[in-house]
């Protein structure tokens, strides 16, 4: 299983955290570069996370486009470093990753 995340400088947090709870492969596209428009979700992605520090708004749109018409789940998180459960949030990314 890979979680792709897109944007953000610093995805540390995630990386750790999808380890600890026996997830495999995190891959990161920083949203910086230009090409990163051009990039499509790999194949053996199962969620897609949007870190909103330094991303688009046409590479936010065209990842979570595409991920919904393949039906993966798509968590968007304020910043990368703070990662945290969510109180009450049905769809949370803590939540999905503590639970898989």
């Amino acid at each position: 299983m890979a979680i792709l995340v897109v944007g953000g400088d610093s995805v540390d947090a995630i990386t750790q955290r999808a380890r600890a709870g026996g997830h495999g492969c995190v891959e990161h596209w920083s949203g910086r570069k230009t090409r990163d428009l051009t990039k499509s979700i790999p194949k053996d992605t199962e969620v897609v996370v949007v870190v909103l520090d330094r991303v688009n708004h046409t590479l936010a749109r065209k990842v979570r486009t595409e991920a919904t018409r393949r039906g993966l789940p798509v968590f968007f998180q304020k910043r990368g470093r703070q990662v945290r459960v969510a109180d009450h949030r049905p769809l949370d990314l803590m939540h999905w990753l503590d639970s898989k």
